[in-house]
């Protein structure tokens, strides 16, 4: 099985391909405001101040995620789609949802339910992502023998 953080940077290309790309809704009006306001501050910089400002926009730039995979995303969709409810007396279908695609406070409020001390949330959370990423390698396994990826 992959290490931890592979699994989980394959979970968040999983979301970043699924999930729902609901942004915060900004009217028209106040982005033509934004812009009007850096354009107007921008027009009496020196190239001293256009160079400095920016160099720290640069600096402060997140760094550019790679393409997604969308295959992969496809194959831990299929296999979470066809996963059972529970698995092992816990609720792994619903803990890899939550996990993945829902919100800090969903998964807050998931550990709390579920009774988890904060000491033994890595064991609980690696016992289901565990669970999820077994039936994934069986699942590549099926479709490698089988021709299918």
């Amino acid at each position: 099985m992959e290490n931890e953080s592979q699994l989980l940077s394959r979970l968040a290309n999983w979301r970043r391909v699924y999930s729902d790309k609901s942004g915060r809704m900004v009217s028209s009006t106040y982005v033509f405001c934004r812009y009007a306001e850096a354009f107007i501050e921008r027009m009496e910089e020196t190239e001293e101040e256009k160079r400095q400002r920016e160099e720290d926009e640069l600096r402060y730039r997140e760094l550019p995620q790679p393409a997604p995979d969308y295959d992969d995303a496809e194959l831990l969709q299929d296999v979470w789609s066809r996963m059972p409810d529970w698995i092992e007396g816990t609720p792994a279908k619903k803990n890899i949802k939550i996990f993945v695609f829902g919100t800090a406070r969903q998964l807050d409020n998931l550990v709390r339910k579920a009774g988890i001390p904060s000491s033994e949330y890595l064991k609980w959370r690696n016992q289901f992502i565990r669970m999820f990423f077994e039936r994934v390698e069986r699942e590549e396994e099926l479709r490698k023998e089988f021709g299918r990826g």
